[in-house]
């Protein structure tokens, strides 16, 4: 199964080849083991989600994908907590995997819970970007047809992020139009009210879900491609996944930010000429060219992101756009 991953730093499409619902490594860790950065720091946090009292590590370790005595000390020492070895190495699937899976569950539902809980306290400002956007994006093909004034600033701000350049005027228009439909998408799932007939509501702030198996990213959208036959039954296209590293000091603005990427990933159309990726984040977004604009969703979230918060806001959550955001608009 694809999906794409929002990692922080960068936009990835990744494949999942299998699995199981718990946090995973793809080789050894610790003494004698391959120590993959990724593999250890998966290793690290997991440890550091154990109470000293469960054979949990004090103090916690670093968690910067490196072994060295302190880690491979701390795997031997929960090892023998539980009696699942003292060789201070954990293996993909072994007992003392399974074991610290298991062991730390408390204090992930925790986290958990506080993660839903953040994103329903954004689901106000997730509508308003949503309805905002596409407002603008209205306002902008109003400029274009009518030349009406008061519109000037809406034409402005779509350029800025989607780079129309000197184009002709009726692509630009059917554009801004492609635009506005994706918003209106995304509003639509967002307000979702439940089914009279079944009292089940598919979307709105149930569209957001814990990530079922520990990845070190921010949030994944699974693409639809592959739903029919995935490996892993917990994770499909129906939702989007939110993963720890949101709990790391990731600030307000930018946390909703990365919930209205993801949503773009959820409501786009996935044919090859529609299909709503991922080009480039943050400053980087705002260099493509416009063709991958059209089709990069951080364009689409940075939009949004601009209407609502303002730009000193979105500079204060994203400082390496402040070079690309004009001090007018």
């Amino acid at each position: 199964m694809l999906v794409r991953a929002n990692t922080g730093n960068a936009c990835i499409t990744y494949r999942f080849e299998g699995g199981q619902s718990a946090w995973t490594i793809d080789k050894s860790v610790g003494q004698g083991g391959f120590n993959h950065k990724g593999d250890v720091q998966t290793i690290q946090r997991l440890l550091n989600l154990i109470e000293v009292s469960d054979g949990g590590p004090m103090p916690p370790l670093a968690e910067d994908g490196l072994v060295g005595p302190k880690t491979i000390g701390a795997i031997r020492g929960f090892q023998q907590f539980h009696h699942t070895g003292s060789d201070g190495r954990v293996d993909p699937n072994g007992p003392t995997l399974k074991k610290m899976n298991e062991v730390p569950k408390n204090r992930l539902a925790q986290q958990n819970a506080s993660r839903l809980a953040r994103t329903a306290q954004a689901m106000p400002d997730l509508v308003a970007m949503a309805r905002k956007a596409q407002r603008t994006a209205e306002a902008a093909m109003d400029f274009l047809r009518l030349g009406i004034g008061s519109s000037k600033r809406a034409h402005e701000l779509a350029d800025l992020h989607f780079a129309f350049g000197r184009q002709a005027q009726g692509a630009t228009i059917a554009e801004l139009a492609f635009i506005r439909t994706t918003f209106v998408r995304a509003a639509g799932v967002l307000v979702s009210r439940a089914s009279p007939l079944t009292g089940g509501n598919p979307f709105g702030v149930s569209i957001y879900t814990i990530d079922p198996l520990g990845r070190d990213w921010m949030a994944y959208s699974p693409m639809q491609l592959g739903d029919d036959n995935r490996d892993i039954p917990e994770v499909h296209s129906g939702h989007v996944y939110l993963c720890n590293r949101l709990d790391a000091g990731v600030v307000p603005d930018l946390f909703t930010h990365i919930l209205f990427h993801e949503l773009i990933h959820f409501v786009d159309d996935e044919s090859k000429e529609h299909r709503i990726v991922d080009h480039g984040y943050r400053e980087k977004a705002m260099k493509l060219p416009h063709s991958l604009r059209m089709h990069n969703s951080d364009n689409y979230a940075l939009f949004a992101s601009h209407i609502h918060f303002g730009r000193d806001r979105l500079i204060a959550s994203q400082p390496s756009l402040r070079p690309h955001i004009p001090a007018n608009l």
